[in-house]
């Protein structure tokens, strides 16, 4: 890796270059989603550790859908994980070798029937990077075409349709928890705030501003 070196605000360097020397990795578990390894590791000078860490063989996406009113559409539904019900922008899963856009387009679907016409990329996201190489991939999507949802077998899922505004107070007072979504819904609405969204998805986002 090349080493890069710049110069900070406050006039201190700025090194960017890799520390971790890895001196093995070892596979502990793998499934068809993610690995976990346990690699030792030195950083910098100091003495070699285990770094336990999870590898995804898959990454996310999240979609935020607009549609002609200027709503968006949530789901909803209990993750076994965190053992409770979460209310989320449609998203799932995307094979490596995949297009996410391809992906975003097939969770959309899936989860609420709605087609778009029309898709941005918001941002490549990632969660605890000290812990886990996973990202999610965030959309947002309009020029929408209603349709039948047709989840997973094991997703038992719920529609919330509202202004584009409300889903935001919902991150802002908690309610809404997944990462990814509040990364895509905050996203757009700071980007709204500045005008650096198409403008036919401004308007329509600004029909109902609350």
């Amino acid at each position: 890796m090349q080493h890069q070196r710049a110069e900070s605000l406050d006039g201190l360097t700025d090194d960017r270059a890799n520390p971790w020397t890895v001196h093995r990795e070892e596979e502990r578990f793998a499934c068809s989603y993610f690995s976990v390894r346990s690699d030792t590791v030195a950083h910098g000078a100091r003495l070699p550790r285990v770094y336990n860490s999870i590898r995804m063989r898959t990454f996310g996406v999240s979609v935020v859908p607009i549609d002609d009113e200027g709503c968006t559409t949530l789901v909803g539904q209990y993750r076994y994980v965190v053992d409770r019900f979460t209310w989320e922008a449609p998203g799932g899963g995307c094979k490596l070798d995949q297009a996410p856009v391809e992906a975003a387009q097939m969770e959309l679907s899936e989860e609420t029937g709605y087609r778009a016409d029309h898709w941005l990329q918001l941002f490549d996201a990632s969660l605890a990077p000290g812990t886990i190489d996973g990202r999610t991939q965030c959309f947002v999507a309009w020029g929408l075409q209603a349709g039948l949802p047709h989840p997973e077998p094991e997703e038992r899922l719920q529609q919330r349709r509202m202004p584009f505004g409300q889903a935001v107070s919902m991150v802002l007072s908690g309610e809404i928890t997944s990462f990814s979504s509040i990364t895509a819904l905050l996203g757009i609405q700071v980007k709204l705030a500045r005008g650096e969204l198409p403008t036919d998805l401004m308007k329509l986002l600004r029909q109902h501003p609350r």
